[in-house]
């Protein structure tokens, strides 16, 4: 299903203009679902923008890196790719998004870790 509504559409996308500036730039295709309900993107903008409002003790990699832990654990891929990616972008490596992987394999269990395979690649065999 798609909004088709024309003064819905225009509000959803002044709501996406308004997300990509906070974001830095762009907004991920969850967004533009979000959008055909421009009530929903509204509240999660408005807590996008709460939460991610003077953060200044934690340093941007471990905030990716916990975020990145958090989609691990409740299975959710676009969080995991993207914070995976952030995290590296922010100056983690892939040694640490293993030792996250390796905590959450501790909590969570086999299934809980797997999720998180995703951001790597496989080594070629020999």
């Amino acid at each position: 299903m798609k909004q088709t509504n024309p003064e819905i559409l225009k509000e959803a996308h002044e709501l996406l203009d308004k997300l990509a500036v906070q974001r830095g730039g762009s907004v991920l295709q969850f967004h533009r679902q979000m959008a055909n309900d421009p009530g929903i993107l509204k509240a999660f903008s408005q807590m996008y923008e709460i939460c991610n409002a003077d953060m200044k003790h934690i340093p941007k990699k471990y905030r990716e890196l916990i975020i990145f832990a958090v989609g691990v654990a409740t299975k959710t891929q676009v969080t995991i790719d993207v914070h995976a990616k952030l995290a590296i972008e922010n100056g983690a490596t892939v040694d640490e998004l293993g030792e996250v992987l390796r905590m959450l394999f501790f909590l969570t269990g086999v299934t809980g870790f797997t999720p998180g395979l995703n951001v790597f690649e496989p080594i070629e065999e020999k």
